[in-house]
């Protein structure tokens, strides 16, 4: 029975996920660096970083559920034909 979790639509979603992930700590690095120097400014960026980050695990979330469903779904066992003579 194939693995939902090593799957080409699993390693798919790993790799977009691992990509936001580091699209948002760029974001993060560069918000840091356009921001002047507080506490303040700090959490802001923090906070959006973390909303992103929140939203991106609930997408991967989402989709692996999707993909879990879809190979249980397509893992019914199949009933052997018997052959008539």
């Amino acid at each position: 029975m194939p693995n939902p979790k090593t799957s080409p639509e699993a390693a798919a979603i790993e790799a977009a996920y691992e990509s936001q992930v580091q699209t948002l700590f760029k974001i993060l690095i560069t918000n840091l660096i356009d921001q002047p120097v507080s506490h303040q400014t700090d959490q802001e960026c923090l906070d959006q970083f973390t909303r992103g980050l929140d939203v991106a695990k609930r997408a991967k979330q989402l989709v692996q559920n999707v993909v879990v469903a879809s190979f249980s779904a397509g893992a019914r066992p199949q009933r052997k034909r018997i052959k008539r003579k």
